[in-house]
């Protein structure tokens, strides 16, 4: 592990849908350029916010930069909590200022882990540790439970109405039956 700082960019994919939306709007503007012409600032603006927008994750704490607001840091100290308002990372300072996170989404969560030093906790791998081998039964309402292989095979028991295979068990010389 480096000390060097981890930086989270918005991803660079948004250029191509920025260039797919401008040659649409060039359509439009087009048929009245005099008066649709100040829509090509849109993808001007968008673009910036690609290659402008960051979050660093460093041995002091965050640091985001915007496009249109004023940066913002957050020391380890102050910082609360990282959380998810739909597709967005906002980091949580214990005096309950949110700060957008640009760049980080839920998927980046290991490496954020990973730069914060195990300051930010990974829920993602935790979670796939966690249901590592084992079953998942869900039930009419959707609602699901993992289960180990012994608790899987005593639910099949008192379950014989579910539909599928059942699992072999193997007889006292190693085979399965």
């Amino acid at each position: 592990m480096s000390d060097e700082p981890k930086v989270f960019r918005p991803s660079r994919e948004h250029v191509i849908a920025i260039v797919l939306m401008t040659g649409i709007a060039l359509i439009g503007i087009s048929w009245a350029p005099l008066v649709l012409g100040w829509l090509l600032i849109i993808p001007v603006i968008a673009l910036a916010w690609v290659y402008k927008s960051s979050t660093t994750v460093g041995e002091d704490g965050l640091a985001m930069t915007y496009l249109f607001r004023k940066d913002a840091k957050v020391g380890w100290d102050d910082l609360a909590g990282v959380g998810f308002t739909g597709s967005k990372a906002q980091a949580t300072t214990k005096t309950g200022e949110e700060y957008p996170m640009p760049g980080v989404t839920f998927n980046s969560l290991p490496d954020l882990a990973e730069a914060s030093r195990g300051r930010i906790t990974d829920v993602i791998t935790q979670a796939q540790e966690a249901a590592d081998g084992k079953y998942e039964i869900i039930d009419k309402e959707g609602r699901g439970v993992l289960l180990t292989r012994e608790e899987y095979d005593e639910y099949l028991k008192t379950h014989p109405d579910i539909p599928g295979p059942r699992p072999t068990a193997p007889n006292p010389q190693g085979e399965t039956k």
